[in-house]
């Protein structure tokens, strides 16, 4: 009608937006999550512990890989079985070796844009020009973590000399006190390298490259763990290093990294949107869902 006046629908308040989250959020924070600096002291805890034990043990295990033979009685197809499991060991000493290990830091930075190599100059105060980018600290970090526990064991082994296993004459010297005796230290010859059984390096090494890639990549962690573990195997099996060297190395690696991840937990990487959300709440490009 004419001489009527339309009435105006009062508006709707705007309804909060629902956030759509996928089934399995909260387990996926929970795997993202890197483990504390607190968890790695607990791990070098009990691995100082397991190398206080395994001394009881280092002498007859050691002279057991030394020797090399599988028992007569054992079947044919567990020997194969025994024997591709030792080659795997072998090759993981890739995992501890300090060359390698910079190969693949580097394979890591590559294909991580959010990691790059640091510059080897000091940031100046009040220069931003001269500080070091985020990439560059978190790499930094990372080289620390995984190098640190290393450095210690070379310092501990130019404090105390041990006898490796591969130049040990557990004949003669079957007390694991003897590795450590000086009068049979002084019978060893051939290279220094010989009477630095204690602690291993490349357990180290193995211990605090795993600790720092999972820091930085915490989903993996469980498989990095048992790299480090075989690496630290290698070690034994090659009548390197015996049991607790294993041990107290795997120990330092740990503790060596704990100083580096100790400040903050690494940054998630922060990609662009890519048509999948949007700034304005939309999901998939379409309005977000109202609450009902």
């Amino acid at each position: 009608m004419l001489g009527m006046t339309r009435s105006h629908p009062t508006p709707r308040p705007a309804a909060a937006s629902v956030a759509i989250v996928p089934a399995g959020a909260s387990t996926d924070r929970a795997i993202d999550q890197p483990a504390s600096v607190a968890a790695l002291l607990r791990g070098a805890a009990v691995l100082v512990a397991l190398g206080i034990a395994a001394l009881a043990v280092d002498v007859p295990v050691a002279a057991w890989y030394k020797d090399g033979a599988w028992p007569e009685a054992m079947p044919g197809v567990l020997v194969k079985i025994a024997g591709e499991i030792r080659r795997l060991v072998t090759l993981s000493e890739v995992i501890g070796h300090t060359v390698s290990v910079f190969v693949l830091l580097g394979l890591v930075a590559a294909l991580d844009g959010t990691l790059a190599w640091p510059l080897w100059r000091a940031p100046a105060f009040g220069r931003p020009s001269r500080q070091p980018t985020a990439q560059q600290t978190n790499f930094a970090r990372f080289l620390g973590a995984t190098f640190t526990g290393g450095i210690l064991t070379d310092i501990i082994k130019l404090l105390v000399d041990r006898v490796r296993p591969r130049a040990a004459d557990f004949v003669a010297h079957g007390s694991v006190w003897d590795s450590f005796n000086e009068a049979v230290i002084a019978t060893i010859t051939g290279s220094r390298s010989n009477i630095n059984s204690f602690p291993s390096g490349h357990s180290a090494i193995a211990a605090g490259f795993a600790a720092a890639l999972a820091w930085k990549y915490p989903r993996g962690r469980i498989y990095f763990a048992i790299f480090a573990a075989m690496a630290a195997a290698q070690r034994i099996v090659s009548s390197a290093h015996f049991p607790s060297d294993a041990c107290f190395g795997a120990a330092l690696g740990l503790i060596g990294a704990s100083l580096f991840l100790c400040w903050q937990p690494c940054a998630p990487p922060a990609f662009p949107p890519s048509g999948g959300a949007s700034g304005n709440g939309s999901v998939n490009g379409s309005p977000a869902v109202d609450a009902v």
